[in-house]
């Protein structure tokens, strides 16, 4: 049609125009150009998109953080690559063919090195769930059931919150009442008069029992201890108490090591130490604490009521000669040992913490190594790390899952992992891992999808346009196979735009019974007119059938 329209244009210059032939060529040239203005060229593109193609769209990593973003950016990707692609139109304007695209990308996959997140509880989500405090793995799940229910596998939170403080159980003995001089009842007597009636006696007794059996506990631990008194008749009583620290006032503290003299002042100066063997008084840290407060007195005869001295000094214990030191305070007449560890009566309070949690089958702690651990998979025991590379370690992890931790896991199984790393400093990673039936794999930062755009004769857009042609089995389904066309002539029955969109609705619905609403098909069949030709028909399906574009 065009090329009819180009000879009537380039005839009647011939006729009308006084200007030499190559003004004629510039006519026509321009009337070529503005009709075929908005043509381009027609092609069908299917790639994969490289680093450098990743690198030009200036994302930070090799793929889209989320499909949106890909739909956003890829539109100019395609124009400033390629922008000869267009469509072209019919002399009414309508769109004949267009090109398409169909371009593999990465996307950030959630579920691999891991979207981690940071939350903290408020007084409104406890509320809505119910509680006061997450105390187990079971109110951390009901949290985020209710909180945030539609987050992936794989999504790590740090969160803080509230939970019971934890307390430990201890009833008295017999043989503690005998420490603090109670053994002959093993219970204190409170009665009015008393002196375990006054509480502050009593945790003081306490702490001394506590001390002595538990020497080797860490500040901030808590006890819940029972014991038994009498008041007139025998019951049981409660006490809270936490171990803390109970410094001295550093403005009233003074060092000191004793020396070859002190030892001498109290009749050790043969060896200038302490005889701790178990066969020897000095074994007794009171006799220790006479002797020491002999030197003090003798040295500081102006010490003052409050006043606290560090005192080192020199053991022999039968195979060595251990440096030990004691801590006294003066009353105002005698040099006392000062307990830097203290039970104070401790009242019940939520405490908050911070843990992290991983969404795998449900929400629960990262899987974490211990020292040991990190010793058997070729890390470090003493730093409880691994060193290198994460390509290094993540090796040795997948190892480990499959010969020792998961040897029985099912095919899919998935995993969180969090680990130390030291390489110039000492991260905390955390990543997931899948069981494919054989190996355990770290899972992808990324999974490759598929997206198809078309041109609309302005620019790409995101298109699901199936390109189809039909076959002779489809002719042949709705009675065209004679032929295998569809007959346009006047007064044929395929002469109108509305019985060949009928039959190829049902060649579609036919064979793609899986496509629903929206989805496009752009259809190229034969027909004659007389002649052969080939037409195409873009169609949409609005949910129940397929109908023009």
């Amino acid at each position: 049609m065009k090329k009819i329209f180009y000879l009537f244009a380039i005839t009647a210059f011939l006729f009308t125009s006084c200007n030499p032939l190559e003004d004629v060529n510039a006519e026509v040239d321009a009337i070529i150009e503005a009709e075929t203005a908005n043509d381009g060229d027609v092609e069908d593109l299917v790639f994969t998109l490289t680093e450098d193609d990743y690198t030009s769209l200036s994302l930070s990593n090799f793929y889209f953080d989320t499909e949106d973003e890909a739909k956003t950016m890829l539109p100019g990707f395609l124009t400033a690559n390629y922008p000869n692609l267009g469509v072209d139109f019919d002399g009414n304007g309508e769109i004949v063919a267009a090109s398409s695209a169909i371009v593999t990308y990465n996307l950030f996959n959630p579920v691999s090195a891991i979207a981690k997140k940071v939350y903290t509880l408020s007084d409104a989500d406890y509320s809505d769930i119910g509680l006061s405090a997450l105390n187990d793995l079971g109110d951390v799940n009901t949290f985020f059931s209710a909180k945030f229910p539609n987050e992936v596998k794989g999504t790590v939170y740090d969160l803080t919150y509230l939970t019971d403080p934890t307390i430990e159980e201890y009833t008295l003995t017999d043989e503690d009442y005998d420490l603090v001089g109670n053994g002959r009842f093993d219970n204190f007597d409170i009665r009015e008069g008393r002196a375990e009636e006054d509480l502050e006696v009593r945790r003081t007794k306490i702490q001394t029992i506590l001390l002595n059996n538990f020497p080797d506990t860490e500040f901030g631990t808590k006890f819940r201890v029972t014991y038994e008194v009498f008041d007139g008749s025998s019951k049981d009583l409660e006490l809270l108490v936490q171990l803390e620290e109970n410094p001295t006032d550093p403005a009233k503290t003074t060092t000191y090591t004793l020396n070859n003299d002190d030892y001498a002042f109290i009749g050790n100066g043969q060896f200038n130490n302490f005889d701790i063997r178990d066969s020897s008084p000095e074994a007794d840290v009171e006799v220790r604490r006479e002797k020491i407060e002999r030197i003090l007195q003798n040295n500081y005869p102006d010490a003052v009521a409050g006043d606290f001295y560090v005192i080192t000094y020199d053991t022999f214990d039968g195979a060595g000669r251990p440096i030990l030191t004691m801590i006294l305070q003066y009353d105002g007449a005698n040099f006392n040992i000062f307990d830097v560890k203290i039970y104070a009566i401790y009242e019940f309070t939520l405490e908050s913490t911070t843990n992290r949690f991983v969404l795998t089958d449900e929400w629960d702690a990262p899987i974490t190594f211990t020292p040991e651990e990190y010793g058997i998979m070729g890390g470090s025991s003493r730093f409880a790390n691994f060193s290198g590379t994460t390509e290094d370690a993540e090796r040795r992890i997948k190892i480990y899952l499959k010969s020792t931790l998961f040897p029985f896991a099912a095919a899919d199984a998935f995993v969180a992992v969090q680990y130390n790393n030291f390489s110039g400093g000492v991260s905390t990673i955390n990543v997931n891992f899948m069981f494919d039936g054989n190996e355990w794999n770290t899972i992808s930062e990324s999974t490759e999808i598929v997206l198809q755009f078309g041109h609309d004769g302005v620019t790409w857009v995101p298109d699901n346009t199936i390109k189809y042609t039909l076959t002779a089995a489809d002719y042949e389904l709705v009675g065209n196979g004679n032929f295998q066309n569809f007959d346009v002539r006047s007064g044929r029955d395929e002469e109108t735009i509305e019985v060949r969109l009928e039959k190829i609705n049902t060649i579609l619905l036919n064979n793609f019974p899986q496509y629903g609403l929206d989805q496009k098909f752009s259809v190229s069949y034969n027909v004659w007119e007389p002649g052969d030709a080939v037409y195409i028909m873009n169609v949409i399906n609005n949910g129940t059938e397929y109908v023009l574009q």
